[in-house]
């Protein structure tokens, strides 16, 4: 009896391995390339060419099997990264660029793609070329997500590198713009709130504290349902931190607790005016 049960169960496992699913199939053979492409990975500089080529061939296959598909997509990129990895910059870009067909039916993944190219640009310590990529995506693709978040990709770039002080207010500038534009054209009380905050956070990053805070005003005032003791929270810690203004952090902290007492952030403003 113990043998026909042993027999049963072998039957009913050859079954099911011989009925696998093409989606398990698929996700099994990306699997697969995945781990050939993480040796390379973990040691660009010194993988053996064989290991590069395996993980590409693997990859190649995929995207000539499913074409179409969002495995198509993943293998394309992965390629594109193992010749970053493996520092060939040019054919990281034209692989790159496979993927920017068709753009008007995909902006948001020839965003991603646009982007990949720029990062090539920026390994290469070539700035201005990866700037002017990043640029030509926010013109291209407005209201993409890469987009939206590309504004302080470039503030931040100028403020790590330690820019002229003429040249981060020129990324600020130019990312308020950006964003404003995109306020204006925004249909929801939602997105503007979202623009507005990227606004304030622009000012943020590039260090310009009074415009900050007049946006934050912005944003208590014309946002009340958005939780506005937040916007004065940040105006305490821009006056304590970046203004050294002991006296105006602690007239925004005793606003949160006047107009906001039963928000998380009334308890933490005693405690703070307490501390100051």
């Amino acid at each position: 009896m113990r043998k026909l049960a042993t027999f049963f169960l072998v039957v009913l496992l050859a079954g099911l391995v011989g009925c696998e699913s093409p989606t398990f199939k698929a996700e099994r053979r990306m699997y697969k390339a995945h781990k050939l492409a993480e040796r390379v990975f973990r040691n660009s500089k010194s993988a053996p060419p064989m290991q590069f080529e395996e993980a590409i061939e693997a990859y190649r296959r995929i995207a000539a099997d499913y074409p179409g598909t969002v495995l198509e997509v993943q293998a394309e990129f992965s390629i594109g990264h193992l010749y970053v990895a493996r520092g060939d910059f040019e054919k990281a870009r034209g692989q790159y660029r496979k993927l920017m067909m068709d753009c008007e039916k995909k902006g948001n993944l020839c965003a991603e793609a646009q982007f990949a190219v720029g990062n090539t640009f920026e390994l290469e310590q070539d700035w201005p070329k990866a700037e002017a990529q990043y640029r030509f995506i926010m013109k291209e693709y407005p209201y993409s997500v890469k987009s939206r978040d590309l504004p302080l990709y470039i503030i931040h770039h100028y403020v790590k590198t330690k820019a002229t002080p003429e040249a981060i207010n020129a990324a600020v500038d130019q990312a308020v713009a950006f964003y404003t534009g995109l306020k204006a054209a925004s249909k929801t009380e939602k997105g503007d709130f979202i623009l507005q905050s990227l606004v304030t956070r622009s000012y943020i990053v590039g260090g310009k504290w009074m415009d900050a805070l007049d946006s934050l005003d912005k944003l208590a005032r014309d946002y009340p349902t958005f939780n506005p003791e937040e916007a004065l929270w940040v105006k305490a810690l821009i006056y304590f931190n970046s203004l050294k203004d002991k006296e105006k952090a602690k007239e925004e902290l005793q606003k949160i607790i006047s107009a906001y007492p039963q928000s998380k952030l009334a308890q933490r403003a005693i405690v703070g005016i307490e501390k100051l």
